[in-house]
């Protein structure tokens, strides 16, 4: 409680940063290959990533906080996240429609997009620039959704080639 207050007090909204995704993705991938650590630390809350729905949902239990809940489908191509980005105004994003997106080639990157451009979600400008790359959430996707991944490798690699 006290944690929740100190971060209410300073107007910190840590259920809305994507580095709390991160942190989640980090210790589903570590607790796949390590379960006897992880049962050991006895951390009091639970990561889940649903693979059932149509649209995956990541869920994060903190006992006393909160239940949060990211849905992994990015809102341009209406596919689970590939590559994923999240912008600074914390909309999520692969990294192809992120650029699409930015106006700017993929081999440019995400950070390269004019300060003027808008998220397509809110219509904000200037989230580009501090565009955060979702590693661990790329690598969680990637190992849960392998053949969806896979697929669209090859896509995304048939567009390039064109």
């Amino acid at each position: 409680m006290n944690f929740k207050s100190k971060m209410q007090a300073e107007h910190l909204e840590i259920s809305q940063s994507p580095r709390l995704i991160e942190l989640m993705a980090f210790y589903m991938n570590f607790s796949e290959s390590n379960h006897m650590i992880c049962y050991e630390l006895c951390i009091p809350f639970s990561c889940d990533l649903d693979v059932s729905d149509p649209e995956p949902v990541l869920r994060l239990v903190l006992p006393s906080y909160a239940n949060l809940e990211y849905n992994l489908t990015c809102v341009v191509c209406l596919h689970t996240l590939f590559h994923p980005y999240a912008l600074s105004c914390v909309h999520f994003f692969c990294k192809p429609c992120a650029c699409s997106a930015g106006s700017v080639l993929i081999f440019e990157g995400v950070e390269s997009a004019s300060p003027k451009m808008k998220c397509p979600v809110c219509g904000e400008d200037g989230v580009f620039g501090n565009a955060v790359r979702m590693t661990e959430l790329d690598l969680l996707l990637k190992r849960r959704f392998e053949k969806q991944w896979k697929e669209r490798l090859v896509e995304e690699r048939a567009k390039d080639a064109n």
